[in-house]
C-alpha cells in the first residue's frame, strides 16, 4: 500500500476544504433563509416547492446518476458495500434505538433519531471533500500508475453505489419511520376510533325487507322535485352477491317502498354472483396494490428503474443513443435536486415575528389550525434529547463503533477494494457524516410539518457545530487507515 502519510504542509489546506464544503452548503442554506424573511418562501410556498422537488428533481437525480453510470460489473465488483452499508445501518439504528430507550422519549421523536442516525450525507458533503482531499494529499495513490482522474472516478463510484442503496432505504423504511407525526394524528387517535366503529357496526346492518317486493333507490334523493332516476333491484337476487350490503353509499339510503311515479324510468337488475376464487383473487390484488402503492414513492420509483436501465444493457444504450435529450434532461433536473433541498432547509430556519404571523394565523384559524402567539412552534417535551441522541449517535458513537471493524479490515486486506486508499477514506467519511439533507424532504412527504422544528435544531447542530469540529479528525484517521 502507498505511503499516505499527512505533511504538516497539507493540514491547512485539508482545513480550508473542509470548511469551504461546508460554507458551500450554509450559502445556499443562508439564501433560503433571506427568501423567507422577505416573504418570497412563505409555509405554503416551501411545501408547494418541496413537492416539486420530491415529484421530478429528486427522482430525476437518482435516474441519471444512477442508470447513466453503474453497469452489472461494476456492481459485482463492489458487493462488499452493500454489506458495509448493512454494518452502519444496523450500528445507527442499534445506538440510537437504545439511547432513545435509555432517555425515555417519546415514539415519534424516537423514530425522528433513529432516522436521523440511520440515514447519513453521502452525496454533497463526502464528494466534496473527496474531490478536494484527492488533489491536496497526492498519497493517496493505489500505485504509481493511478493518476486524479482515476482516484475521482474511484470515488465518485464508492460514493454513488452507497448513495444509491441509501436512497432506497430512506425512500422506503424513512418515510414509514416519520409518518406517525408528533401532536397532530395522535390527537385524531380517538376520531378514527370511533369512525372505524361506526364503520364496523354500519356493516352488521342488514336490509330489512320492505313491504314491497322490490325495493328502489333514488339516485338524486336531495333533488328538490325527487324528479331522479330510481333504480330497481330485482326481489330474487341471492343474498351473496357482488353487492355487499356494507358497499351502500349515500345515494342509496333512501329506499321508497312504493313503485315508480309516473314519468319516471325503472331499471330491473340482475346482479350475477362472484365466484368465491375469482372475489378472492381479485381482493388479493387489491391488497397487495394498496400496500404497494402506500409503500413505494416517486423517488424509490426512480431508483428502482435506474437500477433496472443500468442492468440491462439495450435499455442502457438505448438512453445514450437514442434518447441524448430525454437524458440530458434528466440531468438537469436531477441538478436541481440538492440546491432546492438546502434553500427549502434555510427557510426552515425562520421563524416569522408575531406582527408577520397575523394574516397567516387568521387563515389557520379558520380552517381549525390556530396558531401560537410569538410564531413559534411548540417545543415539545424531549426535542433537546432526540437533537443529541440523533447528533451524537450519528457522528460520533457509530464511528467509534466501526472504526476498529475498518481498521481490521484494512490490515488484513479482507478484500482487494481495502487496499485502495480512497476507498478507505470515503467509508470512513460516509460512516461519520451527519444526517441527510434529505430528511427534510422525507419528513415532509411522510408526515408534513410535524418534523419541522426537530429537522432545524438537529441539522444546525450537525452541520454548524459539530461537522467542523469532527470532520478533520476523521479525515485524519481514515488516511491513517490508509496506510495499514
Amino acid at each position: 500500500m502507498s505511503d499516505t502519510t499527512v505533511m504538516p504542509s497539507a493540514i491547512f489546506p485539508l482545513l480550508f476544504t473542509v470548511f469551504t464544503s461546508i460554507f458551500e452548503v450554509s450559502l445556499l442554506c443562508f439564501a433560503g433563509y433571506i427568501l423567507a424573511w422577505r416573504g418570497i418562501l412563505d409555509k405554503q410556498t416551501i411545501k408547494q416547492v418541496n413537492r416539486l422537488n420530491i415529484a421530478l428533481f429528486t427522482p430525476s437525480l437518482l435516474f441519471s446518476k444512477v442508470a447513466f453510470f453503474l453497469s452489472p460489473e461494476k456492481l459485482r465488483e463492489l458487493w462488499v458495500i452493500p454489506i458495509f452499508f448493512v454494518i452502519v445501518t444496523l450500528v445507527s439504528t442499534s445506538v440510537s434505538f437504545m439511547l432513545a430507550t435509555i432517555f425515555s422519549i417519546s415514539r415519534p421523536q424516537r423514530n425522528f433519531a433513529v432516522a436521523a442516525s440511520m440515514f447519513m450525507n453521502s452525496n454533497s458533503l463526502p464528494v466534496a471533500l473527496m474531490q478536494s482531499l484527492i488533489f491536496t494529499i497526492p498519497a493517496l495513490k493505489w500505485d504509481s500508475e493511478d493518476n486524479n482522474n482515476a482516484m475521482i472516478g474511484r470515488a465518485l463510484t464508492y460514493l454513488l453505489v452507497y448513495s444509491t442503496i441509501g436512497m432506497l432505504l430512506r425512500w422506503s423504511v424513512g418515510c414509514r419511520l416519520l409518518i406517525h407525526a408528533e401532536p397532530e394524528r395522535e390527537g385524531n387517535a380517538d376520531v378514527e376510533e370511533t369512525s372505524a366503529l361506526v364503520r364496523h357496526e354500519m356493516s352488521a346492518l342488514d336490509f330489512e325487507p320492505g313491504p314491497s317486493s322490490r325495493r328502489s333507490y333514488n339516485w338524486f334523493p336531495k333533488s328538490p322535485n325527487h324528479s331522479g332516476e330510481h333504480l330497481v333491484l330485482d326481489p330474487s337476487l341471492p343474498e351473496q352477491s357482488c353487492l355487499k350490503s356494507e358497499e351502500v353509499t349515500p345515494l342509496m339510503q333512501h329506499a321508497e317502498p312504493e313503485p315508480p311515479q309516473h314519468g319516471q324510468s325503472s331499471y330491473s337488475l340482475t346482479l350475477v354472483p362472484c365466484g368465491p376464487t375469482l372475489d378472492y383473487l381479485f381482493g388479493c390484488l387489491h391488497r397487495a396494490g394498496v400496500v404497494v402503492n402506500g409503500f413505494m414513492t416517486a423517488p424509490l420509483w426512480a431508483a428502482l428503474a435506474s437500477i433496472l436501465v443500468a442492468c440491462v444493457s439495450p435499455l442502457k444504450l438505448a438512453f445514450k443513443d437514442h434518447m441524448f435529450p430525454l437524458q440530458t434532461a434528466l440531468s438537469n433536473a436531477g441538478n436541481c435536486s440538492i440546491p432546492t433541498t438546502l434553500v427549502v432547509l434555510g427557510a426552515y430556519f425562520y421563524r416569522p415575528g408575531p406582527e408577520k404571523m397575523t394574516s397567516v394565523l387568521d387563515g389557520e384559524e379558520k380552517e381549525g389550525r390556530g396558531g401560537r402567539k410569538d410564531g413559534e412552534p411548540a417545543a415539545y417535551p424531549g426535542e433537546t434529547k432526540t437533537v443529541v441522541i440523533a447528533v451524537v449517535s450519528r457522528m460520533i458513537l457509530t464511528p467509534l463503533f466501526l472504526l476498529p471493524l475498518m481498521a481490521l479490515c484494512a490490515q488484513i486486506d479482507w478484500q482487494p477494494v481495502f487496499n485502495d486508499p480512497v476507498f478507505v477514506l470515503a467509508m470512513v467519511l460516509v460512516m461519520s457524516s451527519p444526517p441527510a439533507l434529505t430528511l427534510a424532504q422525507i419528513s415532509q412527504v411522510a408526515s408534513g410539518e410535524a418534523f419541522e422544528r426537530l429537522i432545524s435544531r438537529t441539522f444546525f447542530w450537525a452541520y454548524c457545530i459539530v461537522t467542523p469540529l469532527v470532520s478533520v479528525a476523521y479525515t485524519f484517521i481514515g488516511l491513517r487507515l490508509a496506510q495499514l
